[in-house]
């Protein structure tokens, strides 16, 4: 791309004025639920001052960067990349200016890739600075100021600007192999884009970002991240001979801990403990010590995230999910003034989870969001001087949350005694029996279905339709063992969860058990497929939305077999048994598939190659099942364009009709 179209004329009506407001329909169009949020989840974030406020909108094609001023709540900024083009993350530097990061729309996922390059703007829009990325020097518009290029990606790690305007970050080269980068530390002056090296490096690899620990003086302290294998290290910088001292090593402690954050000394840290017999817990660490105090330990489900105090200097809440799941907080200084302000609108906005998710630095203005299972949330300005709330913001226009599907814990015994939990979303006054999609989510590790505002299940919800989303074991949430349990069980014991908790949902609601479909993404797929070939009698379709189905296939094509991580990821989970790979393959147990089958898939898909796709269908089509089919050539692992998803939502919603509707037969 070039940057002579980047940036666009600041627009001058307000974002949120009254006519772009969708009125709500009965139901809801297929639109609705199809089309991209008005304000990308958790993005809305407070100045340092208070002054302004930020958020990301998203578009089907681009998203952009909206800043508005707190006071008059009008329109100050709106940072527009072309198409193709999406604001992926920005930050605050300074009382009046952002830095944001890029992505662009690749094949690999259903969101944008992010490409790790850095750009500056003020909170007027005015001194547009691109700070750091491939597209240097001659390869943005005359409108933008420009730094060299440099082929590597850019991680924010100390967004607060010193007083020499500069920001700490971690730099990926591009020239490395994946399996032998590390991040350099360097400082990046964030109005000229002069960057300063030589903070030495990171020696671990596999970084997750949100796990390293700045302190007070802007030097990075604690990280955690591998090596050579999966397992995990934390490591604490000795500020004195710059070493880098092991607190943790998986392999040898059997246990993983992530750093959350630093405490109010300084000194110790907040972290999150995963071992065996246990959810995964939060815990303070004693760098001197190496020891780690329990101070929050759920009794079944993992702790959610750290809720930081207005300066940052320390936490005063963890989230948690424990009891029915549905989540809320579980307070480390109930008297804090963060805390209490929780409490507050906790009971205000009763049976809603309400976070508070910025603060200016003198804690005179909060940023809270307000979402639950029937709200996809919205945001308010909160002026604690005046103990007053500004109108809200809607995340997704058009949803009247009155009329929204309620979503229930659904709790059950697998055919082994294993406790699975899960979600029913249940239809508005069901007319007699309801039928039923089963809706595994994708992953399959590492994802978990929260008690939240879930678009495809309140878009089926809406036509009629019950729903049902099992946390089969492999799904995070629940701890080491839960999650490790699903290992090598593609196919088996994975499945039989989402078969049991099927069955499960047939005694405990009213669902007709001769209009049972299952619908997946990714994964979900897969076990929709396989669901259909072990359980004829129980489902009565099946619908497989750029879908893995043959193991083989994802042993030998795809992004994930091109790293060192990812071919271990694929041995950890999966045989290299050709006969154990064509066992559990839906395209081998094609001729078992007797019920009608739906495929989507989009010709970009580096994560499940099309190759998947055109194999089940052949499968299919040769055990004489062809299976109804769409496919969108520009399309990658998930639809994202707003348009081509209205047509997959209707094309689904039709086959479901067809099938195992009101008019099926």
């Amino acid at each position: 791309m070039t940057f002579n179209r980047l940036f666009r004329g600041l627009s001058l009506v307000c974002l949120f004025s009254a006519s772009q407001i969708l009125q709500a329909q009965n139901p809801p169009s297929v639109e609705v639920f199809a089309k991209p949020e008005q304000i990308q989840p958790f993005s809305l974030k407070l100045s340092p001052t208070g002054d302004y406020y930020a958020l990301i909108a998203p578009r089907s094609d681009r998203s952009s960067l909206i800043v508005l001023d707190r006071a008059s709540n009008t329109l100050t900024a709106n940072i527009t990349p072309e198409k193709n083009q999406y604001i992926v993350d920005y930050w605050w530097v300074s009382g009046n200016r952002l830095v944001m990061t890029f992505g662009e729309k690749q094949g690999g996922f259903d969101q944008p890739f992010w490409m790790g390059e850095l750009m500056g703007i003020d909170a007027d829009g005015k001194n547009k600075q691109y700070l750091f990325g491939y597209r240097g020097k001659d390869n943005v518009g005359t409108h933008i100021k420009n730094s060299a290029a440099m082929n590597a990606h850019a991680y924010v790690l100390e967004p607060l600007a010193d007083e020499k305007n500069a920001i700490l970050i971690g730099i990926q080269k591009w020239n490395e192999s994946y399996d032998s980068a590390y991040l350099d530390l360097a400082r990046l002056n964030v109005k000229t884009g002069a960057l300063m090296m030589g903070g030495g490096k990171i020696p671990l690899r596999d970084l997750n970002p949100d796990g390293i620990l700045v302190d007070a003086q802007r030097k990075v302290r604690v990280v955690s991240g591998a090596l050579s294998d999966r397992y995990s290290k934390l490591l604490y910088r000795d500020l004195a001979s710059g070493e880098w001292l092991t607190l943790n090593d998986q392999k040898e402690s059997r246990r993983a801990v992530l750093p959350l954050a630093f405490s109010k000394d300084g000194k110790s840290f907040y972290v999150s403990v995963s071992e065996s017999g246990t959810p995964d817990y939060l815990g303070l660490m004693d760098p001197a010590s190496r020891q780690i105090k329990k101070i929050y330990t759920p009794e079944t489900a993992d702790i959610g995230r750290l809720m930081r105090t207005a300066d940052r200097s320390d936490a005063y809440a963890v989230e948690s999910y424990d009891g029915s799941g549905r989540g809320g907080f579980v307070f480390l200084d109930k008297n804090a003034p963060e805390a209490l302000l929780t409490k507050k609108f906790s009971a205000k906005f009763q049976g809603e989870l309400a976070y508070l998710s910025s603060f200016s630095d003198d804690g005179q203005y909060a940023s809270l969001f307000v979402s639950s299972d029937v709200n996809p949330g919205e945001y308010y300005i909160y002026d604690k001087r005046a103990d007053a709330l500004s109108a809200a913001l809607p995340v997704r226009a058009g949803i009247d949350i009155n009329a929204s599907a309620v979503v229930e814990p659904f709790e059950f015994k697998a055919r082994d005694g294993q406790v699975i939990r899960g979600w029913v979303t249940l239809p508005n006054e069901p007319k007699g029996p309801m039928p039923l999609v089963v809706m595994p989510h994708g992953g399959p590790y590492f994802v978990v279905d929260r008690w939240q505002f879930n678009t495809e299940a309140q878009f089926l919800a809406s036509r009629g339709y019950a729903v049902l989303q099992v946390n089969f074991r492999g799904s995070s949430g629940y701890g080491m063992d839960f999650a490790n349990a699903g290992v090598g069980e593609w196919g088996g014991k994975m499945q039989h969860d989402v078969t049991d908790g099927t069955r499960a949902a047939l005694t405990k609601f009213a669902i007709d058990p001769k209009r049972v479909c299952m619908f997946g993404g990714s994964y979900g797929a897969y076990a929709a497929m396989m669901g259909a070939a072990q359980e004829p009698g129980l489902y009565h379709c099946a619908i497989g939305y750029s879908g893995v189905y043959d193991l083989q296939i994802m042993r030998d094509q795809g992004d994930i077999t091109r790293s060192s991580s990812g071919r271990t990821y694929l041995n950890d989970v999966l045989s290299d048994d050709k006969a154990w790979l064509a066992e559990r393959s839906p395209t081998k147990r094609a001729a078992q598939i007797k019920v009608p089958v739906l495929l989507i898939h989009g010709g970009k898909d580096e994560r499940t190659p099309p190759a998947h796709a055109e194999a089940m269908k052949r499968a299919l089509t040769a055990a004489g099942n062809p299976p109804e089919w769409l496919y969108v050539e520009s399309e990658g692992h998930g639809f994202y364009n707003a348009e081509n998803r209205i047509t997959a939502y209707q094309k689904i919603l039709d086959f479901l009709n067809k099938h195992i509707g009101p008019q099926s037969k």
